[in-house]
Parts: structure tokens; C-alpha cells; sequence
């Protein structure tokens, strides 16, 4: 899990604040934007300062901080998508942190969930802020890819993972 926040959070963190610094989205989407970052950082930061408290519940704790932080990208690619067309990465982070320490099934499951959701936010755009048509071919040809992608790039972090956990015990 402390790989998730040395990494993730602050590639997160970044490319919010590029996205608000280089587009200038309305006043209220940044400070909705950045009241949600706030929330998940202080959320992510109590369940992973309180997994081995909860030792019996760590397993679930994790689950919880994954699909928390799938909410909080699904969230943030809603309001900031429209400005900044590289927020679609925040549905790598929640699947490449069940990479690692979730069984391949469910990386994929999460992985799965975070592609369907983000095509899903982008039609849901598409329709309330576009000219009522949907998407079009090359917006779903675009959604598409980084759909694969996030199921691709979830699966070979979980591959990359067991291959490590296997090496190391190998060692012993």
C-alpha cells in the first residue's frame, strides 16, 4: 500500500493540478476538485494509517481503500475531463493498487469496473454536455483504447507482482 501513496497519489496529486493550473476550469469545479483531493488524502491516509490496528479487517480495509479511491477518480474525471483530456490515468490507480495485494480475479474485476466506468462517464458527458448525439466514432475508438489499456496495464502490474512475491521466496 505504500507504494500506492509514494507513487500514485502524487502522480494523482500532479495531474490535477496541472489540469487546474493549465485549463482554469469555473471556480467552483476547482474547489469542489480540490475539496474531494482533500478528503481522499485524509481518508487514504487514516485507513492506511489504521490497517494494523484493524489487523482481522486489513484485507477488507484495502478492498475499501481501492474501490474509495475508484469513487474519487470516477468523481475527478467527471468534473475535470472536459479540461484536461489526460485525467482518464486516475482509473490506473485504483486498479494497479488491487495489483497489489488483491488475487488476479479481482485485479481484473477492478480493473474491469474502472474501464466500464470511465467509457461510462464519457458517454454520460457526452450527452449532457455535448449536442445530445452521444459519442461519436472516434471518442469511442479513443475510450476503447484506454479501456484496454487499464485492464492491460491492471493485469501486468498483478503479473509483475506474483513474479516478485515468487522471486523473493525463492530466495529464502
Amino acid at each position: 500500500m505504500h507504494i500506492l501513496n509514494f507513487y500514485f497519489t502524487p502522480f494523482a496529486v500532479i495531474l490535477i493540478l496541472f489540469a487546474i493550473f493549465f485549463s482554469e476550469p469555473e471556480p467552483g469545479v476547482t474547489r469542489m476538485s480540490f475539496a474531494i483531493l482533500g478528503a481522499a488524502f485524509a481518508a487514504n491516509w487514516w485507513l492506511n494509517r489504521n490497517t494494523y490496528r484493524f489487523l482481522r479487517w486489513s484485507r477488507h480495509i484495502r478492498a475499501l481503500t481501492v474501490w474509495l479511491n475508484l469513487a474519487v477518480s470516477a468523481t475527478l474525471f467527471y468534473l475535470l475531463s472536459a479540461y484536461w483530456a489526460p485525467m482518464w490515468l486516475l482509473f490506473l490507480t485504483a486498479p494497479a493498487a488491487s495489483a497489489l495485494y488483491m488475487k488476479k480475479w479481482q485485479v481484473l474485476l477492478v480493473s474491469l469496473v474502472s474501464a466500464g466506468l470511465m467509457v461510462g462517464l464519457y458517454y454520460a458527458r457526452s450527452l449532457a454536455y455535448g449536442d445530445g448525439g452521444g459519442m461519436g466514432t472516434q471518442l469511442w475508438g479513443m475510450a476503447g483504447t484506454q479501456a484496454v489499456f487499464i485492464v492491460f496495464f491492471s493485469m501486468f502490474t498483478a503479473a509483475m507482482a506474483e513474479m516478485i512475491i515468487k522471486v523473493r521466496d525463492s530466495m529464502r
